[in-house]
């Protein structure tokens, strides 16, 4: 039986404004609602991740930050990983671009993120801060905390894999670095967290707590940073908008998200389920 289906946001669940679609909102609450457990799994920080949750309808589980930070339904934390900034710092600062950190502001108050002051702003990076202004601190992130679950920079695909490949080359396996597309313009973003962080780990916790197994789970996605929870969920999912490479390694592709394509995976569950009385 499939008993919890973890949701990516933006390009799955999440359409523009922070929206779900009705049509979707409501076949999941009718999934919900017969013992499935719904659960968001983002590179989001919490704040913006409750934006869809509150147009979802109900309160669900919340693997936040690529797997950093686990929240439940009632917004307390269950699980955070945080880790010093200042080793990525030092590359960021050669390739001149612009770090970022993120941390449990919700639990701890103050901002959500922390922007490095010593580099020039790239054009993204000073839109985002201004878009963020509420929930965002400039300064030295030298003179910072080691309370950061996840760091991150935006920049051009080729520097942001030249970003990757010297933290591969400096640190081996110790970060891990995930590179996506900025929502809405040519710009891209490099995650950065700890070489065991990402959204399969996260949901991993989750797991424990309900004592489900891998084949209890449906994961949907459709960047390469869903790739952990795809492949490691017994029924892995990605969009018809997704990354190829996700698509290729998912057990099947369902519909494009901007058309209701979760209502095909909500389908399967409901028949696989079925078929298992």
């Amino acid at each position: 039986m499939i008993k919890l289906i973890a949701l990516d946001l933006d390009g799955t669940l999440a359409i523009e404004d922070h929206q779900v679609s009705t049509l979707t909102r409501d076949a999941l609450d009718n999934l919900h609602r017969n013992g499935v457990e719904v659960v968001i799994a983002t590179g989001r920080r919490y704040r913006t991740t409750r934006y869809v949750i509150e147009n979802l309808g109900f309160d669900v589980f919340a693997v936040c930050n690529g797997g950093a930070l686990i929240k439940a339904p009632d917004q307390t934390t269950l699980y955070r990983e945080s880790f010093s900034v200042i080793p990525i710092l030092e590359i960021t600062r050669e390739l001149k671009l612009t770090l970022f950190a993120q941390r449990d502001s919700h639990h701890h108050g103050g901002a959500d993120f922390i922007i490095d002051s010593v580099t020039i702003w790239n054009e993204v990076t000073g839109r985002h801060a201004d878009q963020n202004q509420d929930w965002c601190e400039v300064r030295d992130l030298t003179t910072s905390s080691n309370d950061y679950m996840v760091a991150g920079c935006f920049g051009h695909q080729r520097e942001l894999n030249l970003l990757a490949n010297q933290i591969v080359n400096k640190y081996g396996n110790n970060y891990n670095t995930i590179i996506v597309p900025h929502i809405d313009s040519h710009w891209f973003y490099c995650e950065i967290s700890l070489g065991h962080v990402d959204k399969w780990h996260g949901l991993q916790k989750i797991l424990s707590s309900f004592n489900l197994a891998p084949e209890n789970v449906c994961a949907v996605g459709d960047q390469l940073n869903d790739l952990s929870m795809v492949t490691g969920a017994g029924h892995g999912v990605a969009m018809a908008n997704g990354h190829k490479q996700l698509r290729a390694a998912a057990n099947f592709v369902c519909g494009h998200h901007e058309r209701d394509g979760l209502l095909d995976v909500i389908r399967y569950i409901e028949q696989h389920n079925k078929n298992r009385l």
